[in-house]
């Protein structure tokens, strides 16, 4: 019980110190004695000069891809590229380097052609690294991007032609 009105004197001393001491606009003020609320027609225009106008959002860095290497892997699981994490036959990572991976809520997804690989580590800095579950899954010769999310303004070339070393 002695809790409950501990709580209870504690709510009202707040209450209390936050009506007393909180001056309302139309109060006036001690010094020269006059209200501090702006009369309708003395209220600044809404009308914003160009130089005061809000500044755009800064556009969003663009990631530049500076290499993309296809190397073996010793992983016993990975991507099949449908959603799937299958057993490794002949695991390849992809593992591409940029200048700077730009930060985003959503994680980057790699695309190969019609294929979809979510999973990715940083093995190095500015690298992500993707891992196929079989090289032979990788369509010869097709499109690579990254792209985060369904933000199709966020996509990355990163290969316009994937080249698998079979």
């Amino acid at each position: 019980m002695d809790g409950i009105r501990f709580v209870m004197l504690l709510a009202a001393l707040v209450v209390g110190f936050a009506l007393a001491g909180c001056p309302r606009v139309d109060d006036p003020v001690v010094e020269t004695g006059k209200n501090t609320a702006v009369p309708p027609e003395a209220a600044p225009s809404p009308v914003v000069s160009a130089a005061e106008e809000p500044k755009a959002p800064a556009m969003e860095r663009r990631a530049v891809v500076t290499k993309v290497e296809i190397v073996g892997a010793d992983e016993e699981r990975a991507e099949d590229g449908r959603g799937g994490t299958i057993a490794a036959a002949r695991p390849v990572a992809i593992e591409i380097t940029a200048e700077a991976w730009p930060v985003r809520a959503l994680d980057p997804v790699l695309h190969v052609g019609d294929l979809e690989f979510r999973h990715y580590t940083f093995p190095r800095l500015n690298v992500l690294r993707y891992v196929a579950a079989d090289r032979a899954l990788l369509p010869a010769g097709a499109a690579a991007w990254i792209q985060y999310g369904d933000d199709a303004a966020s996509r990355i070339e990163v290969a316009g032609s994937l080249e698998v070393p079979r």
